[in-house]
């Protein structure tokens, strides 16, 4: 029996580990990295779904977040590690999960994983340039990384549930802006107020240097130099399952699992990402294999 998921986004996921693994069955053990793990529900979903469909094989499923200010709040990481340990109390997920700084290297071996995955996270990333060679060192050769973010060209920004405000730069106009906004009720701001009687005031100054100092949206042009510059082969295949499963649910249709994997299937991605990098989350999957050989 498959557990339900929390959000479409771990649905979404899901579906697409179990598409990718059926190159990987006969395998013994698989090794998945959650980068950003966060409360570890996402973790929890994986692992008791995986054990379910695939009996025969072991799946070490590890996780790390940063611990640097603003990012997430204070002793959170006990809180994850107590509700694994009641789920599946024979792993040690005190070795398992790991808390670092954004500038840390990654506290594994080269070529460990065989799939790493993150949710929501690479529009916090801080650099870049250290984010994909670490996931380039770490990702064994072979394997594959499944990354679902919004880009830069999204219309509607999700995290202060306001228009194009993360693609302002200057700070005073970015507190003008979400001051001017909440003042006509969009965003936010009435439920913060509501719980903690902030001041309009407070609120825009404090959260523009949210957009300012903890997001970092990338566009698709500088998303593909980025990974050519590691190393990576990149698509946005599964784009297009992430909006058809939005659409699933909201029609109270059946989930599906296993998406079907295409050869060829790069115009129907175009198509894809052309349109929906505008709406919300793009699904890119990164992949550590190069078959070129001089004859």
């Amino acid at each position: 029996m498959i557990v339900r998921p929390r959000s479409i986004t771990h649905q979404h996921l899901l579906s697409i580990l179990n598409t990718e693994l059926e190159a990987r069955s006969e395998r013994k053990k698989v090794r998945i990295l959650d980068v950003g793990c966060g409360n570890g529900y996402l973790i929890h979903y994986l692992l008791s779904t995986f054990n379910t469909i695939y009996p025969t094989i072991d799946f070490e499923i590890f996780g790390f977040d940063v611990n640097d200010h603003g990012v997430q709040m204070e002793g959170y990481l006990k809180d994850t590690i107590r509700l694994l340990s009641q789920h599946f109390p024979d792993t040690m997920w005190e070795k398992r999960l790991h808390l670092i700084s954004r500038q840390d290297l990654w506290p594994y071996q080269n070529e460990y994983f065989d799939i790493i995955i993150s949710n929501q996270v690479l529009e916090h990333v801080h650099d870049f340039d250290l984010f994909f060679s670490e996931l380039y060192r770490t990702l064994c050769l072979g394997g594959i990384s499944v990354h679902l973010f919004p880009l830069r060209h999204c219309l509607f920004e999700g995290h202060l549930k306001l228009p194009l405000v993360h693609k302002i730069m200057n700070h005073d106009f970015m507190v003008s802006y979400i001051r001017s906004l909440s003042l006509i009720g969009l965003g936010k701001f009435r439920a913060h107020h509501k719980s903690t009687a902030i001041s309009i005031e407070k609120y825009s100054e404090k959260h523009a240097d949210y957009m300012i100092f903890f997001t970092n949206y990338l566009s698709v042009r500088e998303l593909f130099k980025m990974v050519k510059k590691h190393s990576f082969r990149a698509s946005f295949r599964y784009t297009g399952e992430f909006y058809s499963s939005k659409l699933r649910s909201l029609l109270n249709l059946k989930a599906k699992y296993k998406y079907n994997k295409h050869n060829r299937r790069s115009f129907v991605d175009w198509w894809a990402i052309t349109l929906l990098k505008y709406v919300s989350s793009v699904t890119l999957i990164l992949e550590k294999r190069e078959t070129y050989t001089k004859k």
